[in-house]
C-alpha cells in the first residue's frame, strides 16, 4: 500500500474527508450525530479564527483518507505552545508514524516545543483519548474514539499526562447526606441555589464571565472571546440538550454555577460545578451537588453521570461510595 502525506492550510481544508473517515468509523455509536455536530463547529472555529494557524497533516492510500492530524497554533497560548488534534488514523504504525512525524516536523517549524493535546481546537472543545473503558456507550459531550489512540500516543514518550475519569450513581443517599447541612445552611449566609428555566444570551455571558475566572489556571487555558463562547454554547443547542441550569448567588451576586444534560429519560450528565475562588471551602459545591441529585431523584432520573473529572479535582468531602468508575483518559504534553 502506498501511502502519501499531504499538508493543507484552513483555505484549503479537507473536512469532508475526515468527516467521512469519521462516518467509516463511528456511524453505529450512540450519540454519532450530536458527536459529529460539535466536530464540525470545533473544526469550523479553528478554520476561521484569525488567532489560529491551523494545519492539517493527512496520509492518502490513494484517494482514501487513512489517517489525520492537525497543528492548532493559537497566539492566545504561549508562544512556544500548541495544541494538536482531530486526531484519526488506521490502526496501523506506518501511517501513525508518517502523521506524527510530519506533525512534529510543522510543529518545529513554527517555533513550538511542547505540544499538548489532543485537543479539537481548544479546552472548551472536546479532547482527551481513552484509556480505559468498560465498553458502555458514549454520551453526550464524550468524544468518540478508538482504543488503540491512547496506546499509539503512549509510544511517543509524553512528558506529562493529564489524567480524567467518568463515572455514575444510582443511588444518591450518600451524596444527600453528604450535602444535607450544607444546602440548608444557604440562606442563613446569604447564599442561594436558582433554576434558571429560560436560559438566554445574558445568562451565557454569566456563564463565560464566570467560567474565564474560574478556570483561567487550567490546563491549556485559552482566553476565548464572549462571541466564540457564544458559538460554542448556543441557546439553541442548550435548549435542545441542557437538562437544568442552576444559578449560585451571593444577596444579589453570582458566583457559581452548574448544569446537567439530558441524555435519555432516565440518566442525566452532571459536567460542572464553577465557583469563584473566593467562595471556596464553604461548602457551595456540596450544596449545589445536593441540588442537582435531590431533583435528579424527585423527577425519577435513575443515573447520575459525572462526566469528563480531573484527577485531583474532587470537591472536598464529596463521597465516592457507590460511584462507578467506568472511563479514564489521558492528554498529553510532548516536549519537542
Amino acid at each position: 500500500m502506498y501511502l502519501e502525506v499531504k499538508r493543507y492550510q484552513s483555505e484549503n481544508n479537507k473536512y469532508a474527508d475526515l468527516a467521512g473517515l469519521m462516518h467509516e468509523k463511528y456511524y453505529d455509536a450512540k450519540n454519532f450525530d450530536y458527536f459529529m455536530g460539535d466536530v464540525e463547529k470545533s473544526f469550523d472555529y479553528c478554520v476561521r479564527n484569525k488567532n489560529i494557524h491551523f494545519e492539517q497533516i493527512t496520509v492518502y492510500a490513494g484517494q482514501h483518507l487513512k489517517g489525520h492530524i492537525a497543528l492548532i497554533k493559537d497566539t492566545r497560548l504561549k508562544q512556544s505552545s500548541a495544541f494538536f488534534g482531530f486526531f484519526e488514523t488506521a490502526n496501523n504504525s506506518d501511517v501513525f508514524n508518517l502523521l506524527w512525524n510530519d506533525l512534529i516536523d510543522a510543529a518545529k517549524r513554527k517555533g513550538v516545543t511542547n505540544l499538548m493535546g489532543p485537543v479539537d481546537g481548544s479546552i472548551w472543545h472536546q479532547y482527551r483519548v481513552v484509556e480505559q473503558s468498560d465498553g458502555s456507550d458514549f454520551f453526550k459531550s464524550e468524544r468518540i474514539c478508538e482504543p488503540y489512540y491512547y496506546n499509539l500516543l503512549i509510544s511517543k514518550e509524553a512528558h506529562t499526562k493529564v489524567s480524567y475519569y467518568s463515572a455514575y450513581r444510582e443511588k444518591y443517599d450518600a451524596i444527600l447526606d453528604a450535602g444535607k447541612q450544607s444546602y440548608r445552611k444557604l440562606s442563613g449566609t446569604g447564599f442561594s441555589i436558582q433554576e434558571i428555566k429560560n436560559v438566554g444570551l445574558d445568562n451565557i455571558r454569566a456563564i463565560v464571565s464566570l467560567s474565564k475566572r474560574v478556570f483561567q489556571n487550567s490546563w491549556g487555558f485559552t482566553e476565548l472571546t464572549d462571541e466564540e463562547f457564544i458559538q460554542l454554547y448556543s441557546t439553541k443547542k442548550l435548549e435542545s440538550h441542557l437538562s437544568k441550569l442552576y444559578f449560585l448567588y451571593k444577596d444579589d451576586k453570582l458566583v457559581g454555577f452548574s448544569s446537567t444534560l439530558k441524555e435519555n429519560d432516565s440518566t442525566r450528565i452532571f459536567k460542572t460545578i464553577c465557583i469563584l475562588p473566593a467562595y471556596h471551602g464553604l461548602g457551595l459545591g456540596n450544596a449545589m451537588a445536593y441540588k442537582v441529585h435531590l431533583d435528579a431523584k424527585e423527577n425519577g432520573v435513575k443515573k447520575v453521570i459525572y462526566a469528563l473529572i480531573r484527577e485531583d479535582n474532587n470537591i472536598r468531602n464529596f463521597p465516592k461510595e457507590g460511584a462507578v468508575i467506568f472511563r479514564t483518559y489521558t492528554t498529553f504534553e510532548f516536549l519537542i
